[in-house]
């Protein structure tokens, strides 16, 4: 017999190819994980994936397994969701996921305000590039997300619910952090770091260079390219280059003097955020209330 947990566990290892980060993901000692994987093979009498040193990869059975895993885990928590809506409660727990800059700076209080009220549930918050969380959705691994830019031809809504600054840094002493404004061309010749593909603020920060004198990314003199804005954030402070992120993630920074932001001339750095689902399916009775919340009543100060 499959138990629930085992599923758990199965797909935390699929995903993340490793034992030691499932644990992680699962809240469990590797040991355990390696220990549910076991009597799960030992069950089906079949193995699921072949160790070699610390690579993980699935078999074909594994492979087979997987979609199985998703569905049994999805229709478990609708079947909870349904009979604690028939109760008239809110029990459950609802996936959220959030790019880099709404997932730290932004759903972490709306969640907090939204749960006050809701003491019984429980939010997972994924966070990740927009590229991933939009994949993620689009899956059906999350029922919510919010983005910092759209993303076409996933059957995903998009609907704009915050609005987002950002902003030019530099170190200080770079030529440019006395100045009060910065030029394309001053941009164009400074070392640049950057977001990694299929990040939002990347995606933002190049249409709106394209949009204010066709400066493609290609122009820029890259000398990096970097997984989250925490990592940019300190490859700036030390002086690595200059980058846009933003404003939030910098706001203490710049009224401390440890970055600078110069206004770049002629360059709309705004944009939206986005809360998205997908289009054709249905949202939970609670991620149809987050929603909710979130878009009358859920906006930080």
């Amino acid at each position: 017999m499959i138990e629930t947990r085992q599923l758990q566990v199965f797909l935390a290892v699929w995903e993340n190819r490793s034992f030691s980060r499932a644990a992680h993901e699962v809240h469990l000692t590797q040991p355990t994980v390696s220990g549910h994987i076991r009597v799960l093979e030992e069950n089906l009498d079949v193995r699921l994936f072949d160790r070699s040193g610390k690579e993980v990869t699935p078999t074909k059975a594994g492979e087979l397994l997987y979609s199985f895993a998703r569905q049994i885990l999805r229709l478990n928590l609708q079947a909870e969701r349904e009979i604690a809506k028939f109760l008239g409660q809110e029990k459950g727990s609802l996936d959220l996921g959030g790019s880099n800059i709404p997932g730290q700076y932004i759903l972490p209080g709306v969640i907090g305000r939204f749960k006050a009220d809701r003491p019984n549930i429980k939010v997972i918050l994924r966070i990740s590039d927009t590229a991933a969380i939009a994949a993620a959705v689009a899956s059906g691994e999350l029922e919510l997300g919010m983005v910092g830019a759209v993303v076409r031809g996933k059957s995903l809504s998009f609907e704009p619910c915050f609005h987002d600054d950002m902003v030019l840094i530099v170190p200080p002493g770079h030529r440019l952090a006395d100045c009060k404004k910065a030029s394309i061309d001053d941009l164009a010749s400074e070392p640049f770091v950057l977001r990694e593909k299929g990040s939002g603020t990347r995606l933002a920060s190049e249409r709106a260079l394209q949009a204010a004198g066709n400066l493609q990314l290609s122009d820029l003199q890259i000398v990096a390219e970097m997984g989250s804005t925490e990592a940019i954030r300190q490859a700036v402070r030390a002086g690595l280059g200059c980058s846009i992120v933003s404003l939030r993630a910098v706001k203490d920074d710049l009224e401390h003097g440890l970055l600078h932001a110069p206004v770049l001339e002629g360059v709309q750095l705004s944009r939206q955020f986005y809360l998205i689902w997908h289009n054709q399916r249905t949202l939970s009775p609670l991620a149809h209330a987050f929603r909710s919340f979130l878009l009358s009543r859920g906006s930080p100060s």
